[in-house]
C-alpha cells in the first residue's frame, strides 16, 4: 500500500511529535480520511525525508510523531530551467506538474503576445503564481522529490538572458536541428523556452535567438504546448540526465 507523502515547511526532528498545519489537516481528516496509527512520509525540501505516524487525527488538530529519517536524493545531475510560454489554466497546470515529475529544477513562466496573462494584471498574476507554486509542490509529494521545485515569477522574452545555462533550446516546428543532433554535446545545464498554444512570433523567436537559443524540432508533428514541454525534457534526460 503506498504511503501518503506530504510536503512541511517546518524543522523535521526525530522522535519529537508536531502538529501538522491547517491545510494538511483539511486533506488528511476529510479527503484521506486517514486514522491515528497510519503512517506517512514528511519532507521540507532540505534534503531526504522523515517517517512519521499519526497519533492523533481530530477534525481541527493532527498530531504526528517523527519516527525516522531516510537519506534519500533523486535529483538528476542535469538541471533542466524551463522557460514555458504562459498558457491556459489547465495546460499551464499540467506543464509545471509534468515537468516537475520529470526531474527539471526551476520553471519560469514567459510572458508571450499569444499568452492569456499579461504584466499589468499584478493581482491576477499574484494569484496564479501561488496557484503554480501549489501545482509544482504537489508534483514534488506524488513524484517522491525531497526539493521543492521553485516556479519563478512570470519574466519577458527580452530577460532570458538573466539565466545562464550550457545549452539554450527553442523548441520550433520549422528547425533544422533535432535533438539526437546535440547528442555529443555534454551540457550540464540547459534552458528550454517553449510557446504557448498558438506558439510564438517572429519577433519572440528572433529575441531568443539573439539571446543564444538555438531552435530545435522535436519531429514531424507539431504538439500541443504541454506535450512538447513533457516530451522534450523526456528526451534531455534520457539522453543526459537519469531516464535510462
Amino acid at each position: 500500500m503506498r504511503i501518503s507523502r506530504f510536503f512541511i515547511d517546518s524543522i523535521l526532528s526525530i522522535n519529537h511529535s508536531i502538529e501538522l498545519p491547517s491545510e494538511l489537516i483539511n486533506y488528511i481528516v476529510n479527503v484521506l480520511r486517514l486514522k491515528a496509527g497510519t503512517d506517512i512520509i514528511l519532507f521540507n525540501g532540505l534534503g531526504g525525508e522523515y517517517t512519521a505516524t499519526l497519533t492523533e487525527v481530530k477534525k481541527r488538530c493532527v498530531i504526528v510523531q517523527i519516527n525516522q529519517f531516510i537519506k534519500k536524493d533523486i535529483e538528476s545531475p542535469l538541471k533542466i530551467h524551463l522557460f514555458q510560454g504562459i498558457s491556459r489554466s489547465e495546460r499551464m497546470d499540467y506543464s509545471i506538474q509534468k515537468a516537475v515529475e520529470l526531474g527539471v529544477d526551476a520553471i519560469t513562466p514567459v510572458f508571450t503576445q499569444r499568452s492569456n496573462a499579461k504584466p499589468s494584471d499584478s493581482k491576477r498574476l499574484d494569484k496564479k503564481q501561488q496557484h503554480w507554486q501549489k501545482v509544482a509542490l504537489s508534483a514534488c509529494e506524488q513524484s517522491g522529490r525531497t526539493s521543492i521545485i521553485k516556479v519563478n515569477p512570470a519574466i519577458q522574452v527580452g530577460q532570458l538572458n538573466n539565466y545562464s545555462a550550457d545549452l539554450k533550446l527553442l523548441l520550433s516546428p520549422d528547425a533544422d536541428c533535432c535533438l539526437s543532433d546535440l547528442k555529443e554535446s555534454k551540457p550540464q545545464s540547459i534552458n528550454i523556452f517553449i510557446g504557448p498554444e498558438g506558439g510564438l512570433n517572429d519577433l519572440e523567436i528572433e529575441s531568443a535567438i539573439s539571446q543564444q537559443y538555438q531552435k530545435i524540432q522535436l519531429g514531424p508533428r507539431i504538439l500541443r504546448t504541454e506535450t512538447a514541454g513533457m516530451t522534450t525534457i523526456s528526451i534531455l534526460q534520457y539522453l543526459w540526465g537519469d531516464l535510462g
